[in-house]
């Protein structure tokens, strides 16, 4: 049995409450009042042993068993085991079938009846290109059939950021309320609804971008522009170019659309107004369905991004205060690179300039030389970026472009480029500070939040890593990180850092947070451009050594401390996300706890070879998990992802998803007629959902 665990500065000045969890998750909460741990353990806590003694037999003597869960005694906290890398390992295999619709129940806990809304995650899920068989009437067919990672070596990818993006989405039905502005139409009454409270509606599908088509009618690798940069290793671009959990290197550096280029849109995915996108930070966007999934193409945001062989970066940031949201994109050029900064409104309509300067809503800057940007993030005047500085090879940038061979990273301070956003006077505006150099570049920094302060000083956190790898051999191959050593040859030491522009001073400073090794942090949506205090985390079980993403951390950085769980040794967490609980109003209140909603994570099981969404209570994360929902797939390790909740659309029943899915599922085994009907049914303005009306005798 694991126990949650970490540090808590504030701790030991209170008395340490403890619960019992069964299989390393809280009891129901219908057990009779009892504390819940509020933080771990510090290291070095002075917290008497004996007294914590007495205090867990008082517990074990007061607690009854509730409906058939086992009981259990709660053990004092430690340090977790080093992690299963064997089990980690498995979890960078091809899923070789999707899910195309299921109701799912909690094999563990039970889900709360107030987190109603939809999780949406994006990553690579197919590290054997061509490993999906394409429908039966396809005119093009591969020779031969998928075959397991591993067994022929042509068909592997070089890098796990190199495979196909599949999404995963749940739909969580609460107390099966169906919402007025929530996604559920009512119109049917209850008349052959499947009772889904307390459950949740599972999806995980492909992006049918345009590489993973051609690639799944041949059976085979089509696209090896990255093959090169790959086969450098991990120690290229200083030990970052090819980190295991998210490179520097993303794409070629050839623009436009090309083979050496390949689109795989497995980096995020995005729901805004009533629309869902997934990213990769190289090529435009490909919208999904956001009830099946099913690709309907790629998108240049409503015309926005003015060319199709355009580049729109892997993340997209929400304004919270506007309800906005804002994309970039760069043409890459040593020469200088151009940055394009696009902003939509709650509508996704492209915000105007009140000066009418700003055509479209579309701020462009000019940035020095190779501009090697993939994150950034806003303030209420700002958007944020971080430019490491490289030295560029001409001759290679001529012949081959590949990064690897001809971007190096210079050993000197990162620029920060403050971006004056669509609606300031100033709009297109660029100011850029040097950060202080360290002996570290800031380089591909995954961003966390920014804000303003009172002074004008811009503050954001964001994950840095430091280059230093601790292993002594590369792991240039499938799987890839079967051992810690290979996990710490392909992956630098990572940690929380805050950055602090003044604009007024002309200097940047910089401070480390936390120095467990972290990874995808990120905030409550509605504190996104706002000042925060929580930054929610994966964290790996080795402390501030080098460990693949396994528990889930609330850092608070205000007071300093940090709260942490971790499963067992052979189960690893993602990114988490924050879902807010669903009012009364179907809204989130004013001025809400920015941990007062749930935190949910996918949790892959090595042992098993499955996958399991997991809810947290984002205000005692040390606690653990309140319900485990099974997939019903082994969904690989992936990247990012978001809640949309009921007050955006997002609550629909489970006999809509169902009907949705169903419908794209016939659709694309008729192969190529798929895109003539929605071409046509667009034509006609009618809606998605419309087609079952007009196509019953196919159903």
């Amino acid at each position: 049995m694991r126990f949650p665990l970490r540090r808590s500065a504030a701790l030991a000045a209170s008395p340490l409450l403890l619960v019992p969890l069964v299989g390393g998750f809280q009891l129901p909460p219908s057990r009779p009042a009892t504390s819940r741990l509020r933080s771990s353990v510090a290291e070095g806590s002075p917290v008497d042993a004996a007294a914590d003694q007495q205090q867990q037999q008082q517990q074990q003597q007061q607690q009854q068993p509730v409906d058939d869960a086992p009981s259990a005694v709660a053990t004092p906290p430690g340090p977790p085991p080093p992690p299963d890398m064997a089990a980690y390992a498995r979890g960078y295999k091809t899923a070789f079938s999707e899910v195309s619709c299921s109701l799912v129940s909690p094999s563990r806990g039970s889900l709360p009846s107030d987190l109603v809304g939809t999780y949406y995650r994006a990553g690579p899920a197919m590290f054997s290109a061509g490993s999906l068989p394409p429908p039966k009437n396809s005119l093009v067919k591969p020779k031969s059939p998928p075959v397991p990672d591993g067994e022929d070596e042509g068909r592997m990818v070089g890098h796990p950021f190199e495979g196909d993006g599949a999404v995963l989405a749940v739909t969580f039905h609460g107390d099966g309320r169906v919402s007025a502005d929530g996604g559920g139409s009512d119109e049917d009454g209850d008349v052959g609804r499947v009772d889904a409270t307390g459950k949740a509606t599972a999806r995980f599908r492909y992006v049918r971008t345009t590489a993973f088509t051609n690639e799944r009618k041949r059976g085979k690798k089509l696209y090896a522009g990255m093959e090169g940069t790959r086969l450098l290793g991990a120690g290229a671009g200083g030990g970052i170019g090819n980190d295991l959990s998210l490179p520097f290197y993303r794409h070629h550096l050839l623009p436009g659309l090309n083979k050496l280029r390949k689109n795989t849109s497995n980096t995020s995915v995005l729901y805004h107004a009533n629309r869902l996108l997934s990213l990769w930070g190289g090529g435009l966007p490909y919208k999904l369905d956001a009830l099946a999934l099913s690709t309907d193409g790629r998108s240049q945001l409503g015309g926005v991004v003015e060319r199709e062989e355009g580049a729109v970066g892997g993340r997209a940031v929400r304004d919270a205060a506007r309800d906005r949201v804002a994309f970039f994109g760069i043409d890459e050029d040593p020469a200088g690179s151009a940055l394009s900064l696009y902003e939509f409104d709650s509508k996704f309509r492209p915000v105007k300039d009140p000066t009418g300067r700003i055509e479209k809503g579309v701020v462009k800057a000019k940035l020095p030389s190779l501009a090697l940007v993939y994150d950034f993030a806003v303030t209420d005047k700002y958007a944020v970026f971080v430019q490491p500085e490289v030295k560029v090879n001409g001759m290679q940038y001529m012949l081959s472009k590949e990064p690897g061979k001809t971007a190096a990273l210079a050993e000197e301070g990162s620029l920060v480029h403050l971006v004056a956003r669509v609606g300031n006077e100033n709009a297109g505006e660029v100011k850029t500070f040097r950060i202080p150099y360290d002996g570290v570049p800031d380089a591909n920094l995954q961003f966390v939040n920014a804000y303003e302060e009172e002074d004008g000083t811009v503050v954001f956190d964001a994950i840095r890593s430091d280059g230093r790898r601790n292993g002594s051999k590369g792991a240039a191959k499938w799987p890839w990180a079967s051992t810690l050593e290979d996990f710490r040859s392909a992956t630098p030491k990572k940690s929380l850092w805050r950055y602090r522009v003044h604009p007024r001073k002309g200097f940047v400073s910089r401070d480390r947070v936390v120095d467990d090794q972290t990874y995808f942090g990120t905030v409550t949506p509605d504190r996104s451009g706002r000042r925060h205090r929580y930054v929610y985390a994966a964290v790996g079980a080795l402390g501030g050594d080098v460990a693949p993403p396994q528990g889930i951390a609330r850092i608070d950085v205000d007071g300093g401390t940090t709260e942490s769980w971790f499963p067992e040794a052979h189960e690893f967490c993602g990114e988490p996300v924050y879902a807010p609980r669903r009012r009364d109003d179907e809204g989130a209140e004013e001025g809400s706890p920015e941990d007062g909603g749930y935190v949910l994570s996918v949790l892959f099981d090595g042992a098993s070879e499955s996958s399991s969404l997991i809810v947290l209570l984002a205000d005692d994360v040390a606690s653990g998990p309140i319900a485990r929902v099974p997939i019903g797939a082994a969904v690989p390790h992936g990247l990012h992802g978001c809640f949309a909740p009921s007050s955006a659309g997002a609550a629909w029943t489970f006999e809509e998803i169902e009907r949705r899915a169903k419908l794209a599922d016939k659709m694309e085994a008729r192969g190529s007629m798929w895109n003539e009907v929605k071409s046509d049914f667009s034509g006609l303005g009618l809606r998605f959902d419309d087609m079952e009306e007009y196509f019953g005798d196919l159903m």
